[in-house]
């Protein structure tokens, strides 16, 4: 392994710096992207800037993402221009993803790597796009989305949530005994996180939902003397859950009549579609899950596989007619969980023992479709900024 590469204890300096100019980055980026109308960010800046804190129902708008225009709100309330609020918010959820992200690597690969190397990957994770095809996605993510949105004020927070309550709840499951409950603080907290999830988007939820209650049910039937732990996440996270069920019911038409319905949608041409934007966009995920089969599959590696599939199976079957047929809400999840799988299975990629033999035609491979997502991610923040598009 390279010198560069081996494990040290030192002060992360790094981290610091790397966090820093990602937030420099994402808050020019996300400044410019709030001064083109057409662009997401511009919208929700919008209907953040018609909230009013005397009339609490004004940050309602949708029912499905108060928590970025309330934060917005507050900034403008303290008397920063819309704008910069915007951007400063949504450039923090980014800072949060990769705090995350960071903590999430160096937790795995402490034993393995430099700190400087952790970080380096963690910026690699930031930047990551689907693979750019000329033929296919010249501009990068219309048609086909990614791993890293970089128009999405509420997708950016929901995302930022999802990379803490995904290994959370793998270790309320840690922490199962056959004969003694659990902590009321762990599960508590977990439903607190996944209810606040809500209120940034329901995008993660709507995939980790049915992901972890089949874990769950799987696992209570396999442990039945844990009856008693599995009741107590039950319980707390009932909250979300309602919640979730009161947001579907406003934005598919039921409470509202005027809003979107969910309807199936499935034929053989969106399943080929489908299938291309997964491997544009999962192509060093799925390469990786090949080449490492045999590592040993924890917790939170088995939450994030079921989290994608279901992800994947809700874009395949469902779509939305009516005033939002082309929002695509369906597809937010499987772009949000595909960031979590990229997570897992690059450490996974890392903990190889030969992994820096890039003589290897199986680790050449690799490291080629990593080069390749990152210099899509980085052409499509160039283009970005350059282009003036919205997304």
């Amino acid at each position: 392994m390279p010198r560069f590469f081996r494990a040290q204890k030192r002060f992360d300096w790094g981290k610091w710096l790397m966090l820093a100019l990602l937030f420099a980055l994402s808050y020019a980026l996300f400044y410019q992207m709030t001064l083109r109308p057409s662009s997401d960010i511009a919208i929700h800046a919008t209907w953040a800037a018609e909230g009013d804190f005397r009339d609490p129902t004004s940050f309602v708008h949708h029912g499905a993402h108060p928590m970025w225009h309330v934060l917005v709100s507050v900034l403008l309330y303290l008397g920063l221009p819309l704008p910069a609020a915007s951007a400063l918010i949504t450039a923090l959820s980014k800072v949060f993803i990769a705090y995350a992200t960071h903590r999430m690597l160096a937790s795995a690969l402490r034993d393995r790597l430099s700190e400087t190397a952790i970080t380096l990957f963690t910026g690699i994770l930031m930047l990551v796009a689907c693979l750019c095809v000329p033929a296919l996605n010249p501009t990068v993510y219309a048609g086909i989305g990614t791993p890293n949105t970089w128009h999405s004020c509420t997708q950016l927070m929901a995302m930022a949530f999802m990379l803490v309550c995904v290994p959370r709840t793998a270790r309320c499951y840690g922490l199962f005994s056959s004969n003694s409950p659990l902590a009321w603080r762990q599960p508590v907290t977990l439903g607190i996180l996944l209810f606040l999830s809500l209120l940034a988007k329901p995008t993660f939820m709507q995939a980790f939902l049915p992901a972890a209650s089949l874990f769950f049910l799987y696992q209570w039937i396999r442990r039945p003397q844990c009856s008693r732990c599995f009741v107590q996440v039950l319980v707390c996270v009932l909250p979300a859950v309602a919640l979730m069920i009161f947001q579907y019911l406003y934005y598919f038409g039921i409470i509202v009549p005027w809003q979107s319905s969910v309807v199936l949608e499935y034929d053989w041409g969106k399943a080929l579609h489908v299938l291309l934007r997964v491997v544009l966009i999962m192509a060093f995920p799925l390469y990786t899950l090949v080449l490492c089969r045999a590592q040993k599959a924890d917790t939170t590696f088995v939450l994030t596989l079921l989290l994608n599939l279901t992800a994947i199976v809700e874009m395949l079957l469902l779509g939305e007619d009516g005033r939002r047929a082309s929002d695509g809400n369906f597809g937010w999840g499987m772009m949000g969980a595909s960031l979590m799988l990229w997570v897992v299975c690059l450490i996974r990629f890392l903990r190889q023992q030969d992994v820096w033999n890039w003589r290897r035609p199986r680790n050449l491979a690799g490291w080629l479709l990593l080069a390749w997502h990152l210099a899509s991610g980085v052409y499509y923040v160039g283009y970005l900024f350059v282009s003036g598009a919205s997304l």
